[in-house]
């Protein structure tokens, strides 16, 4: 079990997850009409990720937690997996994050990145996901990471696989919300949450939305 902290840390963590819930509650969910019915197709989609740690344990691998992403609105088809302080293949191994790729329940692909376990207390790990589809082919990355632990990450972290995939007008957020989650020790991270998703078509930037979305977080440590 988790050490307690300090009544400052524990008062700044409330303080960041009311804010989070204040903006979620009065900011407006943006419509389907305005995430689908684009005048062009989508060709990039990209989502900023944050998780805030409080007191991680190297020792049993805790926090272990995964997010995911795909271009539709399911998981039947192609989808990326991201292994955070764990990795699967080609067996289990503490620490680093490894990026799977998957066709429904196949997996067809997979790169490790980073092998240290995360071990900072209140650190804050931000990255961006992303998809994208060029001349058929579909990729999925991860860029602009920055950890305490991990330091800077996501130069060479990209996954490939052909798709039937044209476009990516059918991608929905709530699908990465869904089937993200945090599978073991949720009492040592603060909050998971999207804070941003911007769509990009062959003039740019389409739209963006800044609604967070919260996938795991606690008040303070037990």
């Amino acid at each position: 079990m988790a050490r307690k902290k300090t009544s400052g840390f524990r008062s700044k963590s409330r303080s960041l997850l009311s804010g989070l819930a204040l903006v979620a509650a009065f900011w407006p969910a943006p419509s389907l009409l305005s995430l689908t019915q684009f005048t062009e197709s989508v060709t990039r989609v990209e989502e900023d990720w944050v998780l805030v740690l409080n007191e991680p344990d190297d020792a049993i691998t805790s926090p272990q937690f995964h997010t995911v992403m795909s271009p539709t609105g399911n998981m039947d088809s192609s989808y990326a997996q991201v292994l955070w302080n764990y990795r699967e293949v080609p067996e289990f191994a503490a620490g680093g994050l490894q990026l799977q790729g998957w066709n429904g329940e196949q997996m067809v692909n997979s790169k490790t990145a980073r092998i240290i376990p995360l071990s900072t207390t209140a650190e804050t790990i931000r990255w961006t996901q992303v998809l994208e589809v060029v001349e058929g082919e579909l990729f999925f990355d991860i860029v602009n990471g920055q950890s305490t632990t991990w330091g800077s990450f996501g130069k060479d972290m990209r996954l490939q696989q052909s798709s039937t995939t044209s476009n990516l007008n059918a991608y929905n957020t709530q699908v990465s919300v869904d089937n993200s989650c945090v599978t073991y020790g949720s009492n040592r991270v603060t909050q998971l949450v999207i804070i941003e998703v911007r769509w990009y078509g062959e003039s740019g930037l389409l739209y963006t939305d800044s609604t967070p979305r919260v996938i795991s977080a606690v008040s303070e440590v037990e």
